[in-house]
């Protein structure tokens, strides 16, 4: 089950739904006028609007009727653009935007992220550690975390040989900060649906909320890094 993935599952069915309702409504209404309006062999055509062909029948504007399909439209994009800001502030908020996930827990303190309806995840409070790529290890420090929040070893799977794993509590939310020593790098969290750059020279963050049910997956590196690209892999490991 991808955990994070839930809310960009619901935006992709909310694009889906209006997608489809404006697409009825456009091929219904072109196919009613094709068809309607259309003369039969044999049938004289009647041309009570006098419509020429190349003139525009200007005489029949409908001031009303031009605003509202170019309004309605609009609209509808500016509500679609201000929904896809909740992913965007759920993945990448700075970690000054509190509403978002709080400050820095303390020493004790649990973040006791909550999923809603539609995917969103909030948090009490947040954990910081480090993330660091380079060609090709992933590289995982805890900081001052407890062992219980945030721990590191190391594991062996077939194709990729011997990797780090990042073992992390379900429940809590971790802000990583990432650099890396040598190229672009981008670490991709299969199970929580997400990834971010890691650049040379800059650091990056990304948000990690670990909502109960999320299930152990494979780190890859999502931004091509050399010859190892391939094989560039972690583990995060959840635990109650």
């Amino acid at each position: 089950m991808q955990i994070e993935n839930a809310l960009f599952n619901w935006l992709w069915d909310y694009y889906m739904f209006w997608s489809i309702l404006v697409s009825v409504l456009t091929f219904t209404w072109l196919y009613h006028h094709s068809f309607w309006y259309t003369s039969k062999d044999g049938e004289e055509f009647e041309n009570p609007d006098m419509i020429e062909v190349g003139v525009f029948p200007k005489h029949n504007d409908d001031m009303r009727l031009e605003v509202a399909w170019t309004i309605a439209p609009f609209l509808l994009i500016v509500w679609l653009t201000y929904v896809s800001w909740a992913p965007l502030n759920s993945v990448w908020a700075a970690a000054d935007d509190v509403d978002a996930h709080g400050f820095e827990c303390e020493d004790g303190f649990s973040s006791n992220n909550e999923m809603d309806s539609i995917g969103m995840i909030t948090s009490e409070c947040y954990h910081v550690i480090e993330i660091t790529g380079k060609q090709w290890v992933w590289q995982f420090d805890c900081l001052e975390l407890s062992a219980d929040l945030c721990d590191t070893s190391s594991t062996t799977i077939d194709v990729y040989g011997t990797i780090p794993v990042l073992n992390l509590k379900e429940g809590e939310t971790y802000l990583a900060i990432m650099s890396s020593e040598d190229v672009t790098h981008a670490p991709w969290f299969l199970e929580l649906g997400m990834k971010e750059d890691v650049l040379y020279g800059q650091d990056t963050s990304l948000w990690l909320a670990i909502p109960e049910g999320t299930s152990d997956h494979v780190i890859l590196c999502a931004e091509y890094c050399g010859d190892a690209h391939s094989v560039m892999a972690a583990v995060l490991d959840v635990h109650p």
